[in-house]
């Protein structure tokens, strides 16, 4: 069965983006952390778990819901950004945040001469509920007998983003999780038709910029959709307890069960296109042996080591 039931639905949604949309990506992280990153900037994604040590040696297994590096113009910086779905914000929280972020500095650490250097990455968390009690930025001190360190935790709250706030500051990456603005009114929506009507054709809405968006070339198609996927994903489990709206948000969105074909599809085109540049690359070097080192078609792929039953598709394109 789908992860459309799982608990992490949310933190499901949060990393699907994270790894596949740098195009959703790029615009949030410019946002967060006030940066001016382009489109073309490359973003490298660095493993996600991390075993943190525990006291006896034993060592603790987490996830964290992404951790990258942002390279543009010879500067790379790396960045931590978790997902919160919860809005009784607790101790909890930034305790784990620092976890992950001294594990992340300790990994890259460099010793020499009996000094280790640790660099921290930049941190943020987006809270997808909040409330008055939900700080506007983190901090973490750190008292050390040389002096204290600190550094600051951004904070994104879903909250504050209406839609036309998320459409004209590019933050796409935020409409999965739009439903988080009216979680409070869920009961009143369900048997209201008026209020039902209206929180549909809040979707309705969202699907059309963003099939706006697609037409005027300033967003991919496979970003639309994954982003109407992810919609349906976390929509269904928030409206668990309510049916009616359920069904309706699922039919609207094409259907409440969530395959993300669209992103196997893109996977597996990459997959292709990297086993046809790999092809490419072989034939150049048939060719290339063949013409400097006056080897034979077979002796070429002899070197290569190309097994015998591919070799008749290198064949016809020499």
């Amino acid at each position: 069965m789908d992860s459309i039931y799982s608990d992490f639905a949310y933190d499901d949604a949060f990393r699907t983006m994270v790894v596949k949309c740098d195009e959703l990506l790029i615009p949030f992280i410019n946002y967060m952390f006030d940066m001016n990153y382009s489109k073309k900037a490359h973003i490298y994604r660095n493993a996600n778990e991390r075993y943190l040590d525990q006291q006896g040696g034993s060592q603790d297994k987490r996830i964290t819901d992404s951790l990258i590096k942002i390279r543009e113009d010879d500067v790379t910086h790396t960045y931590h950004v978790e997902c919160e779905s919860k809005d009784d914000v607790d101790g909890t929280i930034i305790v784990r945040l620092f976890e992950y972020d001294a594990q992340i500095a300790l990994d890259r650490g460099e010793v020499s001469s009996g000094r280790l250097d640790v660099y921290f990455p930049h941190t943020g968390i987006l809270f997808l509920s909040s409330s008055d009690s939900t700080p506007d930025k983190m901090e973490i001190v750190m008292h050390t007998s040389g002096g204290d360190s600190r550094y600051f935790v951004e904070v994104m709250k879903e909250s504050d983003f209406d839609l036309e706030k998320v459409f004209e500051n590019e933050l796409y990456f935020l409409l999965p999780f739009y439903s988080f603005n009216y979680k409070n009114e869920f009961e009143d929506i369900e048997e209201d038709e008026d209020k039902q009507e209206q929180f549909i054709n809040v979707y309705r809405n969202i699907i059309d910029m963003l099939e706006e968006l697609v037409s005027d070339e300033l967003l991919s198609t496979f970003s639309k959709d994954v982003i109407i996927n992810l919609i349906n994903k976390v929509s269904y489990k928030q409206l668990m307890r309510y049916q009616d709206t359920q069904k309706k948000v699922g039919d609207l969105m094409g259907g409440k069960v969530l395959d993300l074909d669209i992103i196997r599809a893109h996977d597996a085109g990459l997959e292709e296109g990297r086993e046809e540049g790999r092809e490419s690359t072989l034939v150049a070097s048939i060719r290339n042996m063949m013409s400097k080192l006056k080897l034979s078609a077979e002796e070429a792929m002899d070197t290569l080591d190309i097994p015998r039953n591919e070799r008749s598709k290198y064949m016809t394109k020499l």
